[in-house]
């Protein structure tokens, strides 16, 4: 496997999902808002499409590895762009179908990550994220080999990642066989409060 690897949006297939991201806003059919919002779906859906730039890198280093994603720099802008024309139900619809997004690269990125690592018999063994083992300035240090392949994209000395519909994690790798999946585990993050977070672990 290359030190280097890079997932172009030829290899995700995002499928955005009405049920998952109405769910997020807390937008159910009982709901007065649900008219309003389902109405504005199929835009924001358009403007996702148009947006989208979905992009991730892979860097290896012996038995450890790094992955930034992101969806590229336009959705953010589209994103921010509606709300400062104050169009606040297709802003907050496309800024979750984003983050939709984001979690459907993660899952496929862990994937093809882990497919390539089978190959050498490497496993994942734990993975650690922004907020939970992996401080900026280490991000910062892991992100410096992947800044040619992404040079749009990267990390404030405080960890903000730009573009912001960006995601990074570091893994360490195994030689024995693991059953971690190297997916976001939210029982192991702080944010209890989280939109995102899954029902099981509320």
């Amino acid at each position: 496997m290359e030190r280097l690897t890079v997932f172009s949006s030829e290899q995700f297939h995002l499928q955005p999902d009405a049920r998952e991201v109405f769910g997020w806003l807390g937008c159910t059919e009982q709901t007065p808002c649900s008219a309003i919002f389902r109405a504005g779906w199929e835009e924001a859906v358009c403007l996702l499409d148009k947006s989208l730039q979905p992009c991730a890198v892979l860097y290896r280093e012996g038995l450890e590895a790094t992955v930034f994603l992101t969806l590229g720099p336009e959705a953010e802008s589209c994103v921010t762009g509606l709300f400062q024309r104050q169009e606040f139900i297709l802003g907050s619809l496309l800024n979750t179908l984003c983050d939709e997004m984001l979690f459907q690269m993660d899952s496929q990125v862990s994937a093809m990550m882990q497919r390539l690592l089978a190959a050498e018999e490497v496993y994942v063994d734990a993975r650690f994220e922004p907020g939970n083992g992996f401080p900026p300035h280490k991000q910062q240090q892991c992100f410096a080999p992947m800044r040619e392949a992404l040079p749009y994209a990267f990390i404030s000395e405080r960890g903000n990642l730009f573009p912001a519909k960006s995601m990074m994690y570091h893994v360490t790798l195994s030689r024995q066989l693991c059953a971690f999946t190297a997916l976001h585990d939210c029982s192991r993050c702080s944010q209890v409060g989280c939109l995102y977070r899954k029902e099981e672990q509320r």
